[in-house]
């Protein structure tokens, strides 16, 4: 019975330092996985736009060539196609996966805060149990 006892005290006096730094862990997780988002969404949109220009580049370039008969134009604009088809096809993955770490980072969490509650003798600060569930409403740095 007072292993038992021991135990229970023992593990009531631990639990609360391993929640924090559990919920210290997984606040710098979310934060690393919204970073992460971030720069994956710049990073595709990037491209997008960049590919997009490139094909309707290309387009234009390949209209101009085939009224004036330019080999160098008519070169150049299938390269644009080209690269341009690529870098908009390789950005979807780009943006899926921002997507993807966006969600990782909004996820809801279980940990302890610290609360000052009134009691008989004043005020005292005591662990309890919280929820917490975080949605990142401005992806922008401040």
């Amino acid at each position: 019975m007072r292993k038992f006892f021991l135990i229970i005290v023992a593990f009531s006096l631990f639990l609360p330092r391993i929640q924090a730094q559990q919920s210290q862990e997984n606040k710098i997780l979310m934060e690393e996985y919204l970073r992460q988002s971030e720069k994956q969404k710049k990073t595709g949109l990037i491209m997008l736009g960049a590919g997009a220009g490139s094909v309707i580049l290309g387009t234009v370039l390949f209209g101009t060539a085939w009224n004036s008969g330019s080999n160098f134009a008519g070169g150049a604009s299938v390269f644009l196609l080209t690269a341009g088809s690529i870098s908009t096809l390789v950005s979807i993955p780009v943006i899926v996966s921002s997507a993807s770490n966006g969600r990782k980072a909004a996820k809801l969490g279980i940990g302890t805060t610290q609360l000052v509650a009134p009691s008989s003798s004043g005020f005292s600060q005591k662990n309890y149990p919280t929820w917490s569930f975080s949605i990142p409403l401005n992806s922008q740095k401040q």
